[in-house]
């Protein structure tokens, strides 16, 4: 069987990450306090050099976070990406193919001591992680029921999927970005929001917060979360 040399670099990606990760920051996982499961998961990708393993929202309490598990029924993980910097700090590899195949092993790793649904799958990503969302929700859409992608800043060229497959029907997505951020924040979103909608078949929302120049997420994102990913992890269309 012939690889192509995108498969055979992903491969090795995802080896080398995997092989470092008891290196990196620990993983984080929040589990319903209610329930035996299988629960539904909401995966967090963590912009460029920005992971912590204290959790998504900067300045937030573990009880607070513990309430999102908690109101949306489902398990929410984090951890840290692909590729190690050398300073303790991580970026995604931007390969969809590698990428994912890391976000699945670690869905699996981190969630051993939870029993998941992994049919009901989302993603929730900032910065370089909302494009990573972006493009692997694209890609599997069999495999991810949506994503809320804040403020997407690729370090390389996107990898979006264009051939829309009816998988990508069934999707919800959410996309947010301060209207006043820099253009290569906001152009990414409006790209990704049209491609989603017009170009896939997506349920999307698309909302350019007025005033809004800090590169961060949505000022109502610790309100709103819990509602924007129930829509995706309790959406039943079929396609």
């Amino acid at each position: 069987m012939k690889l192509s040399l995108r498969t055979i670099t992903a491969t090795l990606l995802l080896c080398l990450a995997l092989e470092t990760q008891a290196e990196k920051a620990k993983p984080f996982i929040f589990i319903p306090s209610k329930g035996d499961g299988p629960f539904p998961v909401a995966v967090w990708l963590h912009g460029y050099r920005g992971y912590t393993p204290d959790g998504y929202f900067r300045g937030a309490t573990p009880a607070a976070m513990q309430k999102h598990a908690d109101d949306i029924g489902a398990v929410i993980i984090g951890f840290a990406a692909t590729t190690d910097l050398g300073d303790d700090t991580q970026q995604w590899s931007e390969e969809p193919v590698a990428d994912h195949a890391y976000v699945q092993a670690m869905i699996k790793e981190v969630g051993k001591n939870a029993k998941l649904d992994l049919s009901r799958v989302a993603l929730f990503g900032f910065s370089q992680g909302a494009s990573v969302a972006a493009d692997l929700a694209t890609n599997y859409p069999e495999s991810y029921r949506g994503a809320v992608l804040m403020s997407p800043g690729p370090v390389s060229q996107p990898k979006p999927a264009k051939v829309q497959i009816p998988a990508h029907k069934n999707q919800v997505c959410f996309c947010f970005c301060g209207a006043e951020e820099h253009p290569s924040n906001v152009r990414p979103i409006k790209a990704y929001a049209i491609l989603l909608e017009k170009g896939l078949g997506a349920t999307v929302t698309l909302k350019l917060y007025a005033g809004i120049d800090k590169h961060d997420r949505p000022p109502d994102f610790a309100e709103k979360f819990p509602e924007w990913m129930t829509a995706i992890l309790k959406n039943d269309k079929k396609p």
